[in-house]
Order: structure tokens, then C-alpha cells, then sequence
């Protein structure tokens, strides 16, 4: 069978296409393999497959899930893999314009990657161990056993990323939410993530159950 649209390596001859393509402005999404969650770029679309674009190695991972900012959940397998980048076949039916619109009840929620990483916190003189649950490019979602005061502006250490001025936007219990006073671009957002997730690395994690619903679904 022809690869046609995002199934086709870029410089590829693509004439025979018989797919709708559409262009996207590098919309962020992750990437759901056993080892971890992984930033990447939408590249481009069609009801076939979706080329992704990464800011480190490709997941080597054959059959993953993409995960979109809305959490619409894809299974795709890799046909194709280049210098960070790399096509993915959709593992069930696709509808294009939904893929699209990428409609959310949570329009201003920024893209999460889910994992977790030992941290430290400094408030003032105080400094606290802490643990990352999730990170995103505007902030992280964190718990400490410490109660940490709404409002208040924080120092964050986590390896891999350069320490971060926040503030605490809410707090139930011994989790917090942290929103960044500036806003780490993709590249650092990535090269975190790889550096808690590496490839070689099973996480415990429900991804079969995950992968199974997404195909039923």
C-alpha cells in the first residue's frame, strides 16, 4: 500500500495522495509510551497518519499513544522515522475536522507532561523537598509536606530545567499548583522530560489499559 500524506517521509514523492492534508501550526501534543510522556510537534495530518516533529531522539517505541492538549487520545504506529521526526499510522478511524478544531472545555489549559521527579522548593529561608507530578510550559503541579500558602511566590529546583520563579495558584491538601512568572519554551519543557524519562526505562504505569480503551473507543 502507498504511503500517502503524513505517512510520507518529507523530500518523498507524495502524488498518488488520495488523503485530505492539513497543515499545522506546530501544535504541541505528547506522546504516551511505557517509558513516558514526551512533548511533540504536530507537523501535519491527514485521516491516515500524523507526521510529528520532537526536540530530542524519536520514541523508540513501535506503537504509542497521541495525546492531544484537549486529551483525545490516538493509537498510532510508526511507519517512518528521520532526524526528529517521524510518521505515525492512526491505529483506528479518524475524524479529521475534530482532530482539527481540537475542542476542549479547558481552552486555556497548557499541554501537561504526567511524570513524576524529586524537586526542591525554597520559600523564603525555608527550603523543602518536594515532588513533581506533572509540568507544563506555564507551570507544575507538585506535592510537599509542607502547606504550601496561596499566593505565595516560590523558588523551584527540578534537574534538567533552569530554577523557576512561581507562584502558588491553588493548594488541596499536600498538592499545589504552580504557575511560572515566565513561561519555558518547548525545547526546555522536552529536554526535561527526556532527561526524568529515559527511553530505556519501563515506568510503572496503567499505558496497556490506556492503549486498549483508546483503541476501543
Amino acid at each position: 500500500m502507498a504511503k500517502v500524506g503524513a505517512l510520507t517521509p518529507p523530500g518523498q514523492s507524495d502524488d498518488k495522495r488520495c488523503a485530505h492534508r492539513a497543515s499545522l501550526a506546530l501544535r504541541r501534543a505528547k506522546l504516551v509510551c511505557q517509558s513516558g510522556e514526551y512533548l511533540t510537534l504536530l507537523r501535519d495530518v491527514s485521516e491516515l497518519g500524523v507526521g510529528l516533529g520532537f526536540m530530542h531522539d524519536v520514541p523508540p517505541e513501535p506503537r504509542v499513544l497521541l495525546k492531544l492538549a484537549n486529551d483525545m487520545t490516538y493509537p498510532v504506529e510508526r511507519v517512518w522515522t528521520g532526524k526528529r521526526q517521524a510518521g505515525y499510522r492512526f491505529g483506528s478511524q479518524v475524524t479529521l475536522e475534530e482532530f482539527l478544531r481540537e475542542n476542549s472545555q479547558y481552552a486555556s489549559r497548557p499541554l501537561r507532561l504526567d511524570f513524576s521527579a524529586p524537586m526542591r522548593i525554597t520559600d523564603g529561608r525555608h527550603r523543602y523537598d518536594a515532588r513533581l507530578l506533572d509540568l507544563s510550559s506555564e507551570g507544575a503541579k507538585v506535592t510537599c509536606a509542607v502547606d504550601l500558602q496561596v499566593g505565595r511566590m516560590l523558588s523551584l529546583d527540578l534537574d534538567g530545567m533552569p530554577p523557576q520563579l512561581a507562584q502558588v495558584r491553588w493548594s488541596e491538601g499536600k498538592r499545589s499548583g504552580l504557575k511560572f512568572h515566565a513561561p519555558i519554551d518547548s525545547e526546555e519543557l522536552a529536554t526535561c522530560a527526556l532527561l526524568h524519562q529515559p527511553f530505556d526505562k519501563t515506568r510503572s504505569s496503567g499505558f496497556t489499559k490506556l492503549l486498549a480503551k483508546a483503541r476501543a473507543a
